[in-house]
């Protein structure tokens, strides 16, 4: 099925997409947004309610960074290729386009004119397994689990040989949002920094 329009993938829902990030981040996202959380509902039960509304400043900082930095970035992986999602750029990548997955410094996909583009939601390719051996156990290689998809989805498109099914233009859009969000907070934990200080 072609399909003409900028963006690509497959119906929510379906099998062939999936949403890869992984698991220590998203752990470090939601520790962060329940422990700022808890901080609001101690501030506002035990300062009163001027005080406080400087005071939610900070927590809203912590939870703002854990959202924008641990769990916003994601890989979608749609049936013609990946959308990868950053802090604030989201690509759309055709498996057509990618020539290579550089994966020493966490995830970096080349495309066939030269570009990268780094992945933030997998950044911990690096890690090695120690198995037991007789003179004291080896390290071997390993690959996490999300990227091992991505790279199976990209190998699994590659044998079928689809060609030119899909769009085949790299897309690239600027999404200012969460970084306006980090900005707005960070500003707000500043006044209220100054506000209880007394300056």
């Amino acid at each position: 099925m072609r399909r003409d329009s900028g963006d690509f993938g497959s119906s929510p829902g379906s099998d062939r997409e999936a949403v890869l990030r992984t698991s220590s981040a998203v752990t470090i996202g939601w520790v962060a947004v329940v422990a700022a959380a808890l901080v609001a509902v101690l501030i506002l039960a035990q300062v009163p309610a001027v005080d406080a509304v400087a005071m939610l400043g900070l927590p809203a900082v912590i939870a703002a960074v854990g959202w924008a930095c641990y769990l916003r970035p994601r890989v979608l992986l749609e049936e013609h290729g990946a959308r990868i999602i950053n802090l604030v750029r989201t690509h759309d990548v055709p498996f057509a386009r990618i020539d290579s997955v550089d994966r020493r410094l966490g995830v970096t996909l080349t495309t066939d004119a030269g570009r990268r583009i780094g992945v933030w939601s997998l950044p911990d390719t690096g890690r090695r397994v120690r198995r037991a051996g007789l003179h004291g156990g080896s390290v071997e290689p390993h690959t996490a689990e999300p990227v091992q998809r991505l790279l199976d989805a990209r190998a699994r498109w590659l044998q079928a040989d689809q060609g030119p099914i899909g769009p085949q233009e790299v897309t690239s859009r600027t999404d200012v949002r969460p970084a306006l969000v980090c900005a707005v907070v960070a500003l707000w934990a500043v006044w209220g920094l100054i506000v209880t200080a007394g300056f």
